[in-house]
């Protein structure tokens, strides 16, 4: 089965569209529930202590369809599991009527509180939520931290439209757990409280940092937005979806921002404080594959493997910030223009033009922090970050800029341009005896002039230790059909001035290397360019 993964991505989107729009018969054969029933525009839906939610303003526009209320509480039923270091076996169920037994829950009152939200199709069981809950309790002190999933799986099925209702009630009802858990254990305020959700749970979580300012005057110390759906949320006002009025930070990471009509589910405008957008925030790595070659030597089951190919790019942000939080690879993006800007090498540098660099994922804020104490960031302009990835785990990867000068001398100019590929092999003062991996200055072929300069961002594994020397290879790309490409007299080559090194995650490396007495570099052989050559 020939199916690729943005396709894939489509088929998703179609199945949510049609899950919205077309007759009962033809949902029923889609999905087997009805679609959801129609609610008068002019009525408000009132849920006691939750609230009134209404349906018109800024929820129903002509770009956002919005014809229902959220489902009543006992239909959708949320159910609130804690975790800590010492339970994780015997999680115990957070109910809104028993606040006193907050108390005996084992929540250390001055340690991290994180609460997870899961999206559209799922439930609170599902693995990478219990994945991501271990990781952030193993990486505090014993006993420092306590975990609570938010299982809303009663109001996250099809059709999509009546979950994107829900969320809305499932935000404000969270909102009153936090609060019941703030007032039990009489904490001073909630810095301390991180909401974490993806997709539909990201701007579940927007609603729950809302509820608490309207109804509590509390202000959740941060949100982080794991690939905030776009469906129904896109170019909408900031009380309908997630922003960073929601907590003191939010963040953002931005994996399946693809159009609509390209199967793209994550929102592309920026929602936070900081916006990350790795690979430029969609058509990551790894992702663009057959159905058939995504499907070898998998180990989950045909369903879950078919659902996590065809939403590949939207769970990656998941994916991306569990790694992060215990990974010595520190995820670095840095400011920049655009993605393009970013991959030509025109922000490669931490320290220069007035670009930041901030670690994505579970460190973000640590970063922003100390660059806000610093005034180094413009809170009227938030940051827009860039990284790229690997295409399997551990996804993280260190960033290289490299800067190829093609010499301009005589001997350059006659011999003219080549078009071709270079490899670089930095060498290292520690483990000599195993060579470092090379990394390609660029995946394609392309034209080097003479007297011009070329920079191109790439990644690569973290090089300890670096000495000034490297090995350089230039593989030339010689076209049958065409004849000023062969040579048949002498060996292809490229005559270079210097290669500039340089590493984003380590501001102190950067190595400039030149060819001894500017000879030629050869191709199919190993060229030594070294610091002490350069004049």
């Amino acid at each position: 089965m020939y199916i690729s993964n943005s396709t894939g991505g489509l088929m998703l989107q179609t199945m949510l569209y049609l899950a919205n729009q077309t007759s009962r018969a033809a949902v029923n054969t889609l999905v087997d529930l009805p679609p959801a029933q129609k609610s008068d525009l002019n009525n408000v839906r009132c849920y006691g202590v939750y609230g009134c939610f209404p349906l018109d303003g800024p929820w129903t526009t002509e770009t956002r369809q919005i014809n229902v209320h959220p489902q009543k509480p006992s239909e959708i039923e949320p159910h609130y599991t804690l975790y800590t270091s010492r339970s994780m076996k015997n999680p115990k169920f957070i109910d809104l009527n028993d606040p006193e037994a907050i108390t005996q829950m084992g929540i250390n009152p001055v340690g991290k509180i994180f609460f997870i939200s899961h999206g559209y199709l799922e439930n609170g069981n599902i693995d990478w939520m219990r994945e991501l809950c271990k990781t952030l309790l193993h990486s505090e002190a014993e006993g420092d931290a306590a975990v609570v999933l938010i299982d809303w799986g009663g109001g996250s099925s099809p059709p999509y439209v009546q979950a994107v209702a829900n969320i809305r009630l499932v935000g404000a009802i969270t909102a009153h757990v936090i609060h019941m858990i703030y007032e039990e254990l009489h904490l001073p305020n909630l810095r301390n409280v991180h909401v974490i959700g993806h997709s539909l749970g990201s701007h579940l979580a927007g609603y729950a940092g809302y509820h608490l300012q309207q109804d509590f005057n509390l202000k959740l110390g941060r949100i982080t937005g794991l690939d905030p759906a776009a469906p129904l949320f896109s170019e909408t006002e900031p009380i309908v979806r997630l922003d960073r009025s929601d907590a003191e930070f939010v963040d953002a990471i931005h994996t399946d921002a693809n159009p609509l009509m390209k199967g793209g589910l994550g929102i592309y405008q920026r929602v936070g404080h900081v916006d990350f957008y790795p690979n430029g925030g969609s058509d990551n790595p790894g992702c663009d594959v057959r159905l058939h070659d995504y499907m070898k030597g998998r180990s989950s089951s045909v369903l879950t493997s078919m659902q996590e190919f065809l939403s590949c790019n939207h769970i990656r942000s998941y994916q991306y910030f569990t790694e992060s939080v215990e990974n010595e690879c520190p995820f670095m993006g840095i400011s920049c223009e655009s993605y393009e800007a970013f991959k030509a090498g025109l922000c490669g540098r931490c320290d220069e033009d007035g670009q930041v660099c901030m670690r994505m994922g579970h460190h973000t804020y640590t970063d922003y922090k100390e660059l806000s104490a610093a005034g180094l960031i413009d809170t009227q302009k938030p940051p827009v970050l860039y990284l790229m990835t690997g295409d399997k785990k551990p996804f993280c990867r260190y960033h290289y800029r490299i800067t190829v000068r093609v010499s301009g001398h005589d001997q350059s100019s006659m011999h003219g341009g080549e078009i071709g590929t270079i490899s670089v092999r930095l060498h290292s003062s520690t483990n000599s005896k195993k060579p470092a991996d090379s990394v390609r200055f660029s995946e394609k072929a392309m034209y080097f002039e003479p007297g011009f300069e070329y920079s191109a961002m790439v990644l690569g594994k973290q090089m300890r230790n670096p000495v000034p020397r490297a090995s350089v290879y230039w593989e030339y790309q010689t076209n049958f059909l065409n004849p000023l490409t062969w040579r048949i007299l002498s060996s292809p080559r490229i005559y270079l001035d210097y290669i500039i090194i340089e590493s984003l995650e380590n501001p102190d490396m950067q190595l400039q290397l030149c060819p001894l007495n500017q000879n030629a570099v050869i191709s199919g052989v190993e060229n030594i360019m070294q610091e002490k050559y350069c004049k």
